[in-house]
């Protein structure tokens, strides 16, 4: 895998590896080469990284950055504070879907904001991809107002959720 970490005026963001992932699962932190803000892991990360692990079991190195969880890391403090990522490569739709989490310690900074800016920054480079799809639960003030913020365009709600689109 290429070890590329993207970076902004706050933050870093570096794709975790399989091994990564699977110590976060676990709770064996000492793996990971960046301490991770407890507060960062909360249940609903831990069940996302486990539908990651097992997406990932038979993915080729190359392609490791779309599946992977990118750790949002603060560059003040060299510490792992969110997650962000995409659920997969582009096929036939020619976009991809992008989730995200930081902890609560960290939210209101405009931070996810800027995570996310960097991630479509790296996406848009890919040819082949043609833009982002979001989906945020209609009760989720912060994640509604990152993909605002991020010039996503609402699509429509359907049950609970609100559908976003960015287009590169």
């Amino acid at each position: 895998m290429d070890e590329r970490k993207l970076e902004s005026e706050r933050l870093f963001l570096k794709p975790l590896s399989f091994e990564e992932l699977l110590s976060i699962k676990i709770g064996m932190f000492e793996n990971i080469e960046t301490l991770i803000e407890f507060e960062a892991i909360s249940d609903d990360v831990r069940l996302a990284i486990s539908k990651k692990i097992e997406k990932m079991k038979n993915i080729n190195k190359d392609i490791h950055e779309w599946y992977t969880y990118w750790l949002i890391i603060d560059k003040n403090k060299q510490y792992g504070i969110g997650f962000i990522g995409f659920k997969g490569i582009l096929y036939e739709s020619a976009y991809s879907e992008v989730g995200y989490s930081i902890s609560p310690n960290y939210r209101g900074r405009r931070l996810m904001t800027e995570a996310l800016s960097l991630l479509i920054n790296w996406a848009s480079k890919f040819p082949k991809c043609n833009g982002i799809k979001a989906r945020v639960s209609k009760s989720n003030i912060g994640s509604n107002r990152v993909l605002t913020n991020c010039n996503f365009d609402f699509i429509d709600s359907v049950d609970d959720e609100n559908n976003y689109f960015y287009r590169l």
